[in-house]
């Protein structure tokens, strides 16, 4: 098992309010559905059951067919903050995907909605737990509209697994890891928890940014033997 600190750095505006309404906002997170999902895409595991990629038959383009924000054994993103300056840029939008029509006595029309994107060169981070060695790929798409973002991995050195309770130094998928208490967030498609307090997780820590973090993992990993995994510190990007 190897952790990592990532960013997320946005080259298109970026935009995934679900509810696609006049005036509709971006959060300032990005949950973890958003990136494991757009991340499985780009490496093309389980195509079938990718909503960016699929048709009908098996649910429909972007409906939701996952318990957790946990899209496969080998790896998980958590949920991501801003670390940028907040901004939004309004924008007329018109489209026929994710609920941009609507039914009128002349049937089904497109329709113009002013929505607030995230601009470019917005910035997010989280942290990256990856069971195997794996090529992550350096650019994917994001949002409603395939938005592309640029990622940047960092390894960090695994310290140890958590020996009491502690506040997760990411937001927290509450679907996939225990929280006892925290600040929720609401969001699409479910809140996650900030300043969230976890049992089970691993002390991780920066050489070349001096720090020290708490990771949460998901309840249904267990924790890496320190000896199995610590090793040197390096620093990519992809």
């Amino acid at each position: 098992m190897k952790v990592f600190g990532y960013s997320i750095y946005l080259l298109d505006p970026l935009f995934y309010a679900r509810e696609g309404l006049s005036a509709a906002y971006t959060p300032p997170y990005l949950h973890a559905t958003a990136i494991n999902f757009a991340m499985n895409a780009a490496l093309v595991f389980d195509p079938e059951g990718q909503s960016y990629v699929v048709g009908e038959y098996n649910g429909g383009r972007n409906t939701p067919r996952y318990k957790n924000s946990l899209s496969s054994d080998k790896f998980y993103f958590t949920p991501a903050r801003l670390t940028s300056p907040l901004k939004y840029i309004p924008e007329w939008t018109k489209g026929e995907n994710d609920g941009f029509t609507a039914q009128t006595k002349m049937g089904e029309v497109l329709r113009a909605e002013i929505l607030n994107y995230l601009p470019p060169e917005t910035e997010f981070k989280g942290f990256l737990i990856s069971k195997e060695d794996i090529v992550f790929p350096g650019l994917i798409r994001l949002g409603t509209f395939r938005g592309k973002a640029r990622l940047n991995l960092e390894e960090l050195e695994i310290v140890k697994a958590l020996e009491k309770e502690q506040t997760a130094s990411h937001p927290v998928d509450p679907l996939l890891s225990k929280v006892l208490r925290g600040i929720m967030i609401n969001m699409f498609p479910y809140p996650i928890i900030e300043n969230a307090t976890v049992k089970h997780g691993i002390e991780v820590k920066s050489i070349k940014e001096h720090f020290t973090k708490i990771v949460a993992l998901p309840d249904e990993w267990k924790s890496p033997r320190l000896e199995a995994v610590k090793g040197s510190m390096r620093n990519f990007i992809i």
